[in-house]
């Protein structure tokens, strides 16, 4: 027969095994929860970040076009431009002069052009500017549209592809024989009322996109550009693209999540190439492009792996002590343990700042510390992440994630009628001249200098880099007399600067504009942001007017 002490030891002894294989479950399950809930939003704010950044800048391209092609709708008189070749030709030269304009304003223009039906005007009519190594543009003549036929995507698809569609139309990604250049051409056919006056396009150079797919670092993630039918348009691997037909390997496995049910869901997918397990996460872009971007597993969650393991020694460890101690200390043993599972439960359910009270120097209180370990990894593994998703790194800065985050919270006041707050934004001057005559490395440090600049000119305020050489600042309502004034001090601040400069010869000009959020006139915070950010480009203007050779290509 066994002793009372044989039985109690051995109840106690199964409790608390029992338990700390519950204590394990519910720790490893929490700490897995918590960890790919912070990994997936990460990857969904890096995604959002990157697609908003695409976003902006194809938006730029199309209201650009957008502005040429409202110069023609309310200047061309349609007897008059058909009838007149001196008419017609006015138009062209003012259209070229505006274009010539706009494309000092978007980056990475290759080449703009007006070409009316070569049929009634001549196969070489119209216009066609395009960049120089000096940043300037040169007038070529056209192609000859005649010479080619209609289907000849590379010489003429421009021409005719909006013209089929009948409307505005992003080409994919193709090499131009005309002028021998990797691009992404804007094309829009311009009708005034029934009459057609001819087809307006501007073509990208497709570097800036590369860049800033490249730029997609989190855990050493990979984007790829895809088209709306599922051609990879590009990949860091397949920089000149790739047919679907052509996929294998993880190319061909993620290509499955390039469909409706898939994009824009918020989650990402898992899928497997052999014994690899990658993340997909794909979202569309507002020209009807894709923006896939992918993650290794093992990268992900190779922290998860390391707490884990950790987590599984220290409790493995801790159950050999807790099954030696109840032997000798049954009824003392109790009373801490419970504490401290209920405190493990807290901590695995992601209540962090859980104090643990209990110290001693026996098995008890190394399990407290281990608790105390665990649960200071977590919030630095926590904190690493937040930090990734809202800092910029190389300016210190809060990032677009942080800045798209606090839009949504203004929206929410202005819905509440709560709002009271200026948008300031800027715009570094010349970034493009400094990249090709110095190098990336000092346009980093302009940019960096600039950020500088900003926050210490805003200090009680939040600055958030919204894009390459782009920074706004959000601060509380104020007067646009006090406005000026923080503008003063601002452009007293980089005049001191530049006179003490000696990091590089040219000045650091950065054009700036404000907008104090008004209920009367402004519906959302996108209102009061486009109010600033017209009396920037005002701002900018001003400044390429005295600063012709700084003007970006």
């Amino acid at each position: 027969m066994r002793s009372i002490r044989t039985r109690l030891i051995t109840a106690f002894m199964g409790t608390m095994i029992i338990l700390f294989l519950a204590l394990s479950a519910i720790g490893v399950y929490y700490v897995i929860s918590a960890i790919e809930l912070h990994s997936s939003q990460s990857m969904s704010l890096l995604s959002q970040e990157k697609t908003e950044e695409l976003d902006v800048y194809f938006s730029g391209v199309e209201r650009a076009v957008g502005v040429l092609e409202e110069y023609l709708l309310t200047k061309v008189v349609v007897e008059h431009y058909k009838s007149s070749d001196q008419y017609r030709e006015k138009i062209y030269e003012v259209l070229e002069e505006k274009a010539r304009n706009t494309a000092k304003v978007v980056q990475n223009v290759e080449a703009i052009y007006f070409r009316p039906d070569p049929k009634l005007y001549g196969g070489t009519s119209g216009f066609f500017i395009t960049s120089t190594d000096t940043g300037e543009y040169d007038s070529l003549t056209p192609t000859n549209i005649l010479d080619y036929e209609e289907n000849d995507m590379e010489h003429v698809g421009w021409y005719y592809e909006p013209i089929k569609k009948g409307g505005p139309l992003w080409m994919e990604p193709y090499s131009n024989e005309n002028i021998n250049v990797y691009m992404i051409s804007y094309v829009v056919p311009v009708y005034l009322g029934r009459d057609f006056l001819g087809v307006l396009g501007m073509d990208i150079d497709m570097t800036l996109v590369h860049q800033t797919i490249e730029q997609i670092d989190y855990q050493n993630s990979v984007g790829a550009l895809i088209s709306e039918g599922g051609t990879l348009l590009y990949h860091r691997d397949y920089p000149s693209g790739l047919l679907q037909s052509d996929f294998t390997g993880q190319l061909k496995a993620a290509s499955k999540y390039y469909s409706d049910q898939y994009i824009d869901s918020g989650e990402n997918y898992q899928y497997s190439v052999g014994s690899s397990k990658y993340r997909i996460m794909v979202s569309r872009l507002e020209n009807g492009m894709l923006l896939a971007i992918s993650t290794s597993e093992a990268e992900l969650f190779k922290l998860r792996q390391a707490i884990l393991i950790r987590l599984v020694l220290v409790l493995l460890a801790t159950l050999g002590i807790v099954i030696f101690m109840s032997m000798r200390i049954t009824k003392k043993i109790v009373a801490p343990i419970q504490e401290l599972t209920l405190i493990s439960s807290r901590i695995a359910k992601g209540e962090l700042n859980q104090e643990i009270n209990y110290q001693s120097k026996d098995e008890i209180g190394s399990l407290a510390d281990s608790i105390r370990k665990i649960s200071v990894e977590l919030r630095v593994y926590i904190d690493y992440i937040h930090e990734q998703a809202y800092l910029d790194t190389m300016t210190g800065v809060r990032n677009k994630a942080s800045y798209l985050a606090e839009e949504n919270r203004l929206e929410r006041l202005i819905r509440e009628n709560m709002a009271f707050f200026t948008v300031y934004v800027f715009d570094v001057n010349g970034l493009k001249h400094m990249n090709d005559t110095y190098g990336h490395e000092m346009g980093d440090m302009i940019i960096k200098d600039a950020a500088l600049m900003i926050r210490n000119a805003f200090e009680d305020y939040r600055v958030y880099r919204t894009g390459g050489d782009e920074f706004a600042v959000i601060g509380k309502a104020v007067s646009e007399d006090e406005i000026r004034r923080q503008f003063a001090r601002f452009d007293e601040q980089i005049t001191a600067f530049n006179q003490e400069n000696d990091k590089y010869t040219e000045e650091l000009a950065i054009s700036k504009g404000a907008a104090v959020y008004d209920p009367e006139r402004d519906k959302d915070f996108g209102a009061v942001f486009s109010r600033a950010d017209e009396n920037m480009y005002r701002c900018k203007e001003e400044y390429y007017k005295t600063h012709g050779d700084r003007r970006r290509r």
